[in-house]
């Protein structure tokens, strides 16, 4: 009988296995939180995902990891560790969105003459703001460029951003949802480069 037990318990598990794609808690190095994920599942209509692989300095291919993102936040563009997230099925070829984290020797200054509406802004790390085609997240952050050849020398931020159009998103919060799922992955990369203590980043992105 317990034999009998344990092989209905599995079967669950050996069907969602067979489902393409992967579920919100995976993508981006399992960076999501619980209101992240559910923000990700709002934006898409859908709870599965495609994460694909990224190329790193050493041209072989690699998934996203917050270590990669810590450590390349001095290198070029070209160097630094993105995550990826399409829609499990779309065919459209263009992700859902793109996270990117680098160093920063500056962040922007909120002002009361700013007229862009546009943009919404978050009071979240030191600056947080989201537009129409994504999100952009500056957070305290000291770290040193390690390298004689780094891209940006030693700072004292760093800036987190999401590319990701409104154009095809779904659900009534697109801009908090946006915001949400950036604030999570920045909390994660914040800790990993131990500056989780002055990065201001809340658990919960509250209202603009």
């Amino acid at each position: 009988m317990a034999l009998l037990v344990a092989g209905c318990s599995s079967e669950p598990e050996k069907e969602q296995e067979k489902e393409p794609g992967t579920t919100a808690s995976r993508v981006c190095d399992g960076t999501l939180d619980a209101p992240a994920r559910q923000a990700l599942q709002r934006l898409a209509g859908r709870d599965r995902f495609d994460a694909p692989t990224e190329i790193g300095d050493t041209g072989q291919a690699g998934s996203f990891s917050v270590r990669n993102a810590v450590r390349h936040l001095h290198d070029d563009y070209r160097q630094r560790a993105a995550c990826w997230v399409y829609k499990t099925g779309d065919e459209g070829g263009k992700p859902l969105l793109e996270i990117r984290f680098s160093a920063s020797s500056s962040h922007p200054v909120a002002s009361d003459k700013e007229t862009d509406d546009s943009k919404v802004r978050y009071p979240v790390g030191v600056y947080a703001q989201v537009g129409r085609d994504g999100a952009d997240l500056w957070f305290q952050c000291p770290t040193k460029a390690v390298s004689k050849d780094a891209y940006v020398g030693d700072t004292k931020y760093v800036k987190a951003e999401l590319s990701s159009s409104r154009a095809g998103l779904r659900g009534d919060s697109i801009d908090k949802d946006r915001m949400a799922i950036l604030n999570s992955v920045s909390r994660k990369v914040a800790q990993e480069a131990g500056c989780a203590s002055q990065a201001h980043l809340p658990a919960m992105v509250p209202d603009p």
